[in-house]
């Protein structure tokens, strides 16, 4: 939401003989606009990302109306917000090694130096509107922050290294859960909602929820009103297709395939077609290609859901870009 306040200065006219011009008036305007902003990429069908792209190659409908686009822009330079959500579960323990080779090697790349790191000049504020910022979080039994959030690749390294340090009792029992659902909600409204520019979330895990409070519907809610596109990288020996049949464990690929979906991210499973290098390049071209769409919301309650549907006009290419909105205050 944007409020705009416009003064403008009155002054009325006096007659020629007049000794003292009356005192100048002034008169406050408020005007207030809402704008949903939708953070969007796309494909073509080779798989290849399109970035020539304007205003009129999209279409975009709400609740299934068609609606206008107000705003359209193709910067690369948006400040970016990055968080990395990393399973430290049993079952992931073996991957910590590559999870954090890989993952410092990403954001050395994807992170904007800020002014005062590459010496140039500007006031020396712990973060600018302009710096792109990361912060690292596990979970298992329990959510940790390992690295709060920071332009700081020196900070966000030690986070890294942390991985494996003090491991839950539970997990060392044989016990345990995995708090998939409840670390992803609790990111999106606590730690990165109200970031600016682009916000993405990096979820490395298994798929697999065990013990959290909130489910998966609450999880991609809480990603969609927080306008936060989820990747997942998932280190999982599950096959893909596992049936998904009632009373049977639900398929961890398929969960997150579902978040990454319905957010504007993507998925991917780690593997040797598919290193987790790889992964990381085609999350970093994806988050440095985005178009930003804006449009004005119909008139609702705050935090209703509504849908939305951006497409483009080609048909040939895919949009990947969030499904829903949360009404703005």
């Amino acid at each position: 939401m944007r409020a705009l306040i416009l003064t403008i200065a009155l002054l009325p006219l006096a007659p020629a003989s007049a000794q003292q011009p009356d005192p100048p008036q002034t008169a406050t305007l408020t005007v207030t606009t809402r704008l949903v902003s939708i953070d969007a990429v796309v494909h073509d069908a080779h798989g290849d990302l399109v970035t020539n792209l304007t205003r009129d190659s999209f279409t975009l409908r709400e609740d299934g109306h068609p609606v206008p686009i107000r705003y359209f822009n193709h910067d690369s330079d948006l400040p970016l917000t990055v968080g990395l959500l990393i399973d430290t579960s049993g079952s992931e323990t073996e991957y910590f090694g590559d999870e954090a080779l890989a993952s410092s090697l990403f954001l050395e790349n994807v992170l904007r130096p800020s002014p005062a790191a590459a010496n140039q000049p500007g006031p020396p504020f712990a973060h600018a509107v302009d710096t792109d910022r990361a912060f690292i979080l596990r979970f298992d039994t329990q959510i940790q922050m390992l690295q709060p959030m920071t332009s700081s690749l020196a900070l966000l390294r030690n986070g890294l290294r942390r991985l494996d340090y003090n491991p839950d009792p539970e997990i060392a029992r044989g016990g345990g859960g995995t708090l998939l659902y409840d670390a992803i909600v609790d990111v999106c409204e606590n730690t990165i909602a109200h970031e600016t520019g682009r916000r993405a979330l990096i979820v490395m895990t298994d798929g697999d929820d065990v013990g959290s409070h909130h489910d998966l519907s609450a999880a991609i809610r809480a990603a969609q009103a927080a306008g936060v596109a989820v990747y997942s990288i998932l280190y999982t020996r599950e096959m893909q297709g596992y049936p998904e049949v009632p009373g049977l464990r639900p398929s961890g690929i398929h969960n997150m395939q579902q978040i990454s979906l319905a957010t504007g991210g993507r998925q991917f499973l780690v593997g040797r077609q598919m290193p987790v290098r790889e992964i990381y390049a085609a999350i970093e071209a994806d988050l440095r290609s985005q178009y930003r769409i804006g449009f004005t919301p119909t008139p609702s309650k705050p935090h209703k859901f509504h849908t939305i549907e951006l497409r483009a006009t080609d048909r040939t290419l895919s949009v990947q870009s969030r499904t829903s909105y949360s009404t703005p205050e």
